[in-house]
C-alpha cells in the first residue's frame, strides 16, 4: 500500500505520475483497533484521514478527522458517566426515566451495600465510641476528605490513560509522582485534623487529636496510591479504567480510616488506661 498527501497533489509538476511521489510510509489502522486507539494515532501523527485496512491488510475504508472529533466526545462523556455510576455510560439529561432508573438505580444499590460494609466496620468500636463521643465528631472528616484525595488522583490518572499520556508501564513514575504531592496533602491535613480534634476534645482527651492527624495523613496517602494504582491495574487487565466508580473509592477509603482510627484509639484505652 502508497499514500499520496493533498499536499503532494498540489505541488507537484502536472506531469509527474502518482507512483514517483507516492510515499510507502502509510500510517494505518486495523479493523481490531479500538476507537479510541484509532484516535490516539490520528493526534499523535495529526492526520485529517487515517485508511483502515484488514488481517491481510486490504483497505477497507478510512477515518476522518469528524468521526474522531465524534468518537472522542463519546468517549469522555462515557468515562464521565461511569466514573459517577451511570451504568450505560451515554445517558442524556432528556433520556427516558425510565432508562434513567435503569443505568443508575443496580449503582446506587451497590453503593448502598458497600455502605454497609462500611458501616459494620465502626461496629466492634461502638464502646470505645461511648467512652469518648466526640470521635463520632471527628470521623465524618476521614470519610469526606480521603475520598476527594482519592477521587482527586484517580480522575486525573483516568484521563492521562484516556490522553494516551500514560501507560501500565509508567506504573512507578506516576506513583512517584502522586506520593511527592500526597506527602505535602497529608501533613497539611494531617495537621489541620489535629487542630479542629484540639479544639472538639475536652483537655483530657486531648491525645485523641494526635492520632486522628497521624491518621488523617496515613488514609491521604493510601488515597493517593490507590486512585493512582486502581485505574492503571485495570488498563493493565484490558478492562475500561473508567469503570472505577467514585463511590467506590470512598467506601473503601472510609473502610480503611474508620478501621485505622479506632482501632489505634482502642488500643491506646486499652494501653494506657485512657479515655
Amino acid at each position: 500500500m502508497r499514500v499520496v498527501s493533498l499536499r503532494q497533489l498540489f505541488f507537484s509538476l502536472p506531469t509527474a505520475f502518482v507512483r514517483d511521489i507516492a510515499s510507502d510510509r502509510v500510517i494505518k489502522v486495523t479493523t481490531e483497533m479500538h476507537q479510541e486507539e484509532v484516535a490516539m494515532v490520528m493526534k499523535r501523527y495529526d492526520l485529517l484521514a487515517v485508511p483502515v485496512v484488514d488481517r491481510e491488510d486490504r483497505l477497507v475504508g478510512i477515518v476522518t478527522i469528524d468521526d474522531v472529533m465524534d468518537i472522542l466526545e463519546e468517549e469522555a462523556t462515557e468515562d464521565i458517566q461511569r466514573m459517577a455510576g451511570v451504568a450505560s455510560g451515554d445517558e442524556s439529561s432528556l433520556s427516558p426515566p425510565l432508562e434513567k432508573l435503569r443505568n443508575r438505580l443496580p449503582w446506587l444499590l451497590g453503593v448502598m451495600a458497600l455502605y454497609i460494609g462500611a458501616s459494620s466496620s465502626i461496629s466492634p468500636f461502638q464502646d470505645t465510641i461511648q467512652k469518648i463521643p466526640v470521635l463520632a465528631v471527628i470521623m465524618p472528616l476521614f470519610s469526606n476528605t480521603g475520598g476527594t484525595v482519592g477521587i482527586q488522583a484517580m480522575t486525573v490518572t483516568i484521563r492521562s490513560i484516556g490522553l494516551g499520556e500514560v501507560t501500565p508501564d509508567d506504573t512507578l513514575k506516576v506513583l512517584k509522582q502522586e506520593l511527592l504531592a500526597g506527602l505535602g496533602t497529608a501533613v497539611a491535613l494531617g495537621g489541620t485534623m489535629i487542630l479542629l480534634a484540639l479544639i472538639w476534645t475536652k483537655p483530657e482527651e486531648r491525645w485523641v487529636a494526635l492520632i486522628a492527624g497521624a491518621v488523617m495523613s496515613s488514609n491521604t496517602l493510601v488515597a493517593v496510591t490507590l486512585g493512582t494504582l486502581l485505574p492503571i491495574g485495570f488498563k493493565r487487565l484490558n478492562l475500561d479504567p473508567a469503570l472505577i466508580s467514585g463511590p467506590l473509592v470512598t467506601t473503601m477509603l472510609d473502610t480503611i480510616g474508620f478501621i485505622m482510627f479506632l482501632t489505634l484509639i482502642t488500643m491506646s484505652i486499652s494501653i494506657f488506661h485512657v479515655g
